[in-house]
């Protein structure tokens, strides 16, 4: 499990990388774009279809298991920290077979349309004709790093869950103390 722990990591900081060049081209790009609109009144042909369809896409997608890693996506814990032991790894299981099971399907369901899209060469047209089907990939990729990473938290989840004594919840504890869980 160590070995698939290290995997993700570093798929999870590679995409998280792609993710930031994306953000910091887009910035430069829309910063351009705007500009040239107002000073040279000549903004960027393209900038809408690149930060839509390429930009946003990597940012959004790729960095999700970086994110859930570091459990930066919300978490409502109003009743969790008063939940016994059992109670709370009862809603761990929950909450990453659920999550698990979203981000399979839209892997699923997206890699196939991926798949669609690139065997029809998609493209859009605007001031200029772009190439937009490898962008599509970009989804399935993120939410299979996401979903690989959840079955290890759902396994780890279920350990817990069943062997009481591999279960940390002093150091959760403190932690839910102070705040972070």
């Amino acid at each position: 499990m160590k070995a698939i722990d290290r995997m993700i990591d570093l798929l999870s900081f590679v995409f998280m990388a792609i993710a930031a060049i994306a953000l910091t081209l887009m910035m430069g790009h829309v910063t351009v774009d705007v500009a040239g609109k107002y000073l040279l009144n000549a903004p960027v042909p393209v900038t809408l279809e690149m930060v839509s369809n390429y930009y946003m896409v990597a940012v959004v997608f790729l960095p999700l298991a970086a994110v859930e890693k570091v459990n930066g996506h919300i978490h409502v814990e109003l009743i969790y920290s008063a939940l016994p032991r059992v109670g709370r790894r009862v809603l761990d299981v929950a909450a990453h077979a659920l999550a698990l099971g979203f981000f399979a399907m839209l892997m699923r369901y997206s890699w196939v349309s991926a798949v669609r899209k690139f065997e029809v060469g998609e493209f859009i047209m605007g001031t200029y004709p772009i190439i937009i089907w490898p962008s599509r990939f970009l989804v399935p990729l993120g939410c299979g790093l996401i979903a690989a990473f959840l079955v290890l938290r759902l396994v780890r989840a279920v350990i817990r869950l069943v062997r009481a004594d591999l279960d940390d919840t002093d150091a959760e504890n403190a932690a839910l103390a102070g705040g972070g869980h």
